[in-house]
């Protein structure tokens, strides 16, 4: 019966990992959602048949039906992460926290969400607003009902902290140390997480951060001036806090305490 469950969430889950893609592409090239997915080589649409998630990708082995070009690897990759993602939120409420139908739905919301912002600043170095500032208004009203059972203040809290300790940052550096986007990044990481797993998270991103971009300099591959997608950190940083957020914090004081 699991096993059923799992494979009706992984398609589900690929459905939208699919979705995030053809809305990456749109709003890069400003078509809008509804249309038909097009190959972004071409331009001609792509039929039903040439656009079931991961499936198409292997049968036309990475290569548009039409002109041949190749189809990037971003497609079936972010399809597949969006499979584990979706079976991973049901698996980890079933068994560690109890599954409660809304906050697995919401959790997937968070994913998704967590996921463009992730796919979209490492193609194109942008944070796209409407995305993240309207997913930080719809989780701090849904997300504060469901999950803080109607306590509003500590997602306020966190909105208010994130957003102001990257816009200080930004006025300080005159947006050299950070952009405009990393400020609405940290005002939904605080709606996801609340202000305490927020500092949390916000230390993650900046050491893993820092030991990969100096890697990166290490090995010439970047330079000093050259820009990093701060929001790919700060995506996946949350991602961890939020599944091991309360653990980590819990061995870090445990191990004060010695």
């Amino acid at each position: 019966m699991m096993l059923f469950l799992y494979f009706i969430v992984a398609l589900l889950g690929v459905s939208f990992g699919s979705f995030l893609n053809a809305i990456v592409w749109r709003l890069h090239t400003h078509n809008k959602i509804t249309e038909r997915s097009k190959c972004p080589h071409c331009l001609k649409q792509i039929a039903w048949y040439d656009n079931i998630p991961l499936f198409s990708f292997l049968l036309l082995r990475s290569r548009c039906r039409m002109c041949k070009e190749k189809i990037s690897w971003q497609y079936p990759l972010v399809e597949l992460w969006m499979g584990i993602v979706f079976v991973f939120v049901v698996w980890f409420e079933w068994s560690v926290v109890g599954m409660v139908f809304p906050i697995v739905v919401l959790h997937w919301f968070v994913m998704w969400v967590l996921s463009f912002i992730f796919v979209y600043d490492l193609i194109y170095m942008e944070v796209v607003d409407s995305i993240t500032l309207g997913s930080a208004v719809i989780l701090f009203f849904i997300g504060g009902y469901v999950v803080w059972g109607g306590e509003w203040f500590p997602l306020l809290i966190g909105a208010c902290l994130g957003g102001l300790f990257f816009l200080l940052q930004y006025i300080l550096s005159k947006g050299r140390w950070v952009g405009g986007g990393d400020i609405r990044i940290g005002i939904l990481m605080g709606v996801i997480l609340g202000w305490k797993l927020l500092l949390l998270a916000l230390w993650i991103a900046y050491v893993v951060g820092a030991i990969i971009s100096v890697g990166l300099l290490v090995s010439k591959k970047k330079t000093m001036k050259s820009q990093v997608p701060f929001g790919v950190f700060l995506t996946s940083a949350t991602f961890v806090v939020m599944v091991w957020g309360e653990r980590i914090l819990s061995w870090y004081l445990s191990f004060l305490s010695f």
